[in-house]
């Protein structure tokens, strides 16, 4: 106050006010309070991360780096924890080579992997654990094992994972195996397989065998040594150091043509009363196209089914594969099965009935004298199947025919290594199974009585029974089904009976189609076994405009199914029935007044 003036006055300071709420002062509290917890756990997540790192903790698998074929091998798989935590929750996954193998309770395994939980490993801490297994292969051969090693370091919630491997070569064989195939053949030829081995290592060698796998195909014929304890195995008692032999397989080599055809041996040793793989070698053959080939078709065809009373024509082609002449062919075919009627033979070759052979030579064809270089030529037969089943198969299902080519030469062309030059085929021929169904229909039939005027009169109803009868001699039907249709007027009785377990029949309105399933037929049913029958009951009454005509009352019957041997479609249809085809008033089925 100015105190020359004393009237000054004084203008008082304002009287302060309660702040106002600020949002955005409090958004950035939070925001750095935030910023700061977050900060803070990046800290200590880093700081407990300095203290701890994956690539502290060693792990590798010991193995030898050269081993012989048939060895075992120990890995020896060693893991340290050099960070200052410890690790935990270890699991190891151990892969084994392929084909590793070891004894187990006296018995042979085969080794793929290996799954266990290890300890937890303090600080400085290290561990190894051991697994072994028979190592088998050819010289050269690689064999590289795996492990896996997952862990969590204490405190950190990610797991980590590390890998190591080891490779052992088979850098030598205790015993060499040489197998040797021909390396190209002709199917039907014989074929001779040779093993050469040789105990290579310092020690003699005792308890082994030789464990051959043949190719299909191949039929063993000779041995040598001849002390083969079953075909495909020889036992060796012992093999003295720098001793070796010779074994030899000799048969007849079968395929198609460029087919590859292995043949495999696995030298085994007895180890604790087991025999392990010891080495293994193979060998291949390739089948080459034939010099000289024949083929077979019936009735144009190479998979003809045929049926009852069939006649077949046989047509057999024989073909020159080579650059060279063929000369003086001679060709046989035999006949074979129950079926064909040898009677019926005919054709321009030599038939022998007593050994059911046709020949044929060049007084026939003059191709069989002389086949030029890549020159085919044919002959044919023909020959009837039987109108019936033969008697003499009682219980034989699934009836064929077979006819077997032979074509051979002793004239071996230049080139050839050879006896004698020969092709062979065969054809097998399928026969169809036709079931027989008959239909019947009665006035009077023990099922179901007699019922109305016979013959039918205008506005008097009489009822019919209608059977079918079912035999099924040769193959089994499957999907089988009998099915007739009630034409308009014949009503359904809703009366039905079959013999034994069979399906009832049923009668469908709307289609007024009665069917009976069977599903399926066995072979032998009216044979060995009793017949499919059934029966069903049916009406009619007679109008005005029926008088003087026989009324239908079954139509469209037909059996179906499918041959369970060929696997062919089966239809066989019979014929309707009327009020003149009663089994027991037969022609008395015109309507009356």
């Amino acid at each position: 106050m100015d105190n020359k003036n004393p009237f000054q006055v004084r203008m008082l300071d304002p009287v302060p006010t309660k702040p106002s709420f600020d949002m955005n002062r409090l958004l950035k509290w939070l925001l750095i309070s935030a910023f700061v917890v977050a900060a803070v756990g990046v800290g200590f997540f880093l700081f407990s991360r300095s203290s701890f790192s994956p690539g502290n903790v060693d792990f590798k698998i010991n193995a030898p780096e050269e081993i012989s074929s048939g060895e075992k091998v120990v890995y020896s798989i060693e893991y340290r924890n050099n960070n200052e935590k410890t690790i935990k929750d270890l699991h190891l996954t151990f892969f084994y080579p392929p084909d590793a193998v070891d004894i187990r309770d006296g018995r042979l395994e085969a080794l793929q992997t290996e799954s266990m939980k290890l300890d937890d490993l303090a600080p400085g801490e290290e561990n190894k654990i051991e697994f072994s297994a028979y190592l088998v292969g050819s010289r050269g051969d690689t064999k590289k094992a795996r492990a896996v090693l997952s862990f969590y370091g204490e405190g950190i919630p990610s797991v980590f994972k590390k890998e190591t491997s080891a490779a052992t070569d088979i850098s030598s064989l205790a015993v060499s195996l040489t197998l040797v195939a021909p390396p190209n053949a002709v199917s039907g030829q014989e074929v001779t397989y040779l093993l050469d081995y040789r105990n290579e290592s310092s020690d003699d060698l005792s308890d082994l065998r030789f464990k051959f796998t043949y190719p299909s195909g191949f039929i063993p014929t000779k041995f040598f040594p001849n002390t083969f304890s079953v075909k495909d195995v020889l036992d060796l008692k012992k093999i003295k150091s720098g001793e070796g032999d010779r074994i030899s397989i000799t048969g007849i080599l079968q395929g198609g043509e460029k087919d590859a055809k292995t043949i495999s041996v696995t030298l085994q040793r007895k180890i604790d009363n087991v025999y392990i793989d010891f080495e293994k070698s193979s060998a291949d053959t390739v089948i080459s196209t034939p010099p000289l080939s024949v083929q077979i078709m019936v009735n144009e065809r190479s998979d003809y089914n045929a049926q009852l009373g069939d006649e077949l024509e046989y047509k057999i082609k024989f073909i020159n594969n080579t650059d060279v002449d063929i000369f003086g062919l001679t060709l046989m075919a035999k006949l074979e099965g129950l079926m064909f009627d040898f009677s019926s033979v005919g054709g321009n070759g030599f038939f022998s009935s007593s050994t059911r052979t046709i020949t044929w030579n060049a007084s026939v064809s003059p191709l069989l004298n002389h086949l030029a270089p890549r020159q085919e030529g044919a002959v044919s037969f023909r020959v009837k199947i039987k109108n019936s089943f033969s008697s003499g198969g009682t219980g034989v299902k699934d009836y064929t025919v077979k006819t077997s080519v032979l074509a051979e030469t002793q004239t071996i062309p230049p080139g050839f290594d050879l006896d004698r030059l020969s092709a062979e085929s065969e054809l097998i021929t399928k026969i169809i199974s036709l079931p027989s169904i008959v239909q019947k229909g009665f006035q009077n039939d023990q099922s179901f009585g007699a019922s109305g005027p016979i013959p039918p009169r205008v506005g008097q109803k009489t009822s019919y029974t209608i059977s079918w009868e079912i035999v099924n001699i040769p193959n089994d039907v499957s999907k089988a089904r009998v099915s007739g249709t009630l034409p308009a007027g014949v009503q359904w009785e809703n009366q039905t009976r079959v013999n034994g377990q069979q399906p009832a029949i049923t009668f469908d309105s709307s289609s007024r189609e009665v069917v009976w399933p069977l599903e399926t037929i066995p072979a032998g049913t009216g044979g060995q076994f009793p017949k499919y029958q059934s029966w069903f009951l049916i009406s009619f009454t007679p109008s005005e405009n029926n008088l003087g005509q026989a009324i239908k009352l079954i139509q469209d019957t037909f059996l179906e199914g499918q041959d369970g041997f060929t696997r062919q479609d089966i239809l066989v249809r019979v014929g309707d029935v009327s009020t003149n085809d009663l089994a027991d008033f037969p022609g008395s089925g015109n309507v009356t007044e």
